[in-house]
């Protein structure tokens, strides 16, 4: 019984197992949903913002000066996206977007940090040489613990809460079952004296007792006058009256004595 008990608790486990991987599954996908999200809504602002703001940044003023920030400072002009409509009003505070001037002499720039990143738009000035172009790219400072915030954890959060629930009531069942008694054989109720319920005087117990005792329940008078009463000199005749008031007293049971040629007594007892 002990073994299938720990068997079935081996099984059990598997439940409370799979919901904890469910909910793990569940809430990486959400986490990674929340993060393509985000990313998408980069992706919209920024074409937003370079179709409002593409003759403005393809003019060979900005151009200059984009080309002189570069040279100055190796990094990409920055534009705050405090202006701009996200469909998530937080975007507003991690969000911004860069403008670099990329043609054969300058690179791509490379943004370090975690950050995720939008797509890049490259914007070809109308009298553009040596490939030179406008990128525009959105980024946002979005570290792991607020976009785990940001994410949708409900479905997440009721599987774990059931695969802690289900793991608990294993346990405590396996608990209870091991406190709960194993069925055994019923106890023996030791076996009925054969003088219960007699009603006999102490002389006539200790004689039936010693006829109870003997092999085959048999016992010799010698044997049975010497015990009972010693040296007495009318021990024989004692002994015939005693036996003669046992009968009496034994009547009504299922047990009586037998006089086997007047050397011996005999205790029989009829089932």
């Amino acid at each position: 019984m002990k073994k299938d008990n720990s068997k079935s608790l081996r099984y059990g486990m598997i439940i409370p197992l799979a919901l904890m991987i469910a909910s793990l599954v569940t809430s990486c996908l959400s986490y990674y949903n929340a993060k393509q999200s985000i990313a998408d809504d980069l992706n919209d602002a920024m074409i937003a913002l370079a179709n409002e703001n593409c003759g403005l940044w393809t003019r060979q003023d900005t151009i200059a000066a984009l080309r002189q920030m570069h040279e100055t400072t190796h990094k990409p002009l920055i534009y705050q996206a405090s202006d701009i409509n996200f469909r998530n009003s937080a975007l507003k505070e991690m969000a911004y977007f860069t403008l670099a001037l990329v043609d054969k002499k300058n690179a791509t720039p490379k943004i370090q940090g975690d950050k995720i990143a939008s797509d890049s738009i490259m914007l070809v000035p109308a009298r553009a040489v040596d490939g030179l172009a406008i990128q525009v790219q959105g980024f946002a400072d979005c570290s792991m613990a607020s976009l785990f915030a940001v994410s949708d954890q409900t479905l997440p959060g009721i599987l774990f809460s059931l695969s802690i629930l289900s793991m608990a009531a294993m346990f405590a069942w396996r608990r209870t079952e091991t406190e709960m008694p194993e069925a055994g054989p019923a106890p023996v109720s030791p076996a009925v004296h054969p003088l219960d319920g007699i009603r006999l005087t102490p002389m006539q117990r200790q004689f039936a007792q010693m006829l109870l005792d003997a092999p085959g329940m048999k016992v010799d008078k010698a044997t049975l006058c010497s015990t009972l009463w010693g040296n007495k000199s009318n021990a024989e005749e004692s002994l015939y009256t005693l036996v003669r008031r046992t009968k009496t007293a034994l009547s009504a049971s299922d047990i009586e004595i037998i006089c086997n040629r007047g050397d011996s007594y005999e205790l029989r007892i009829n089932s």
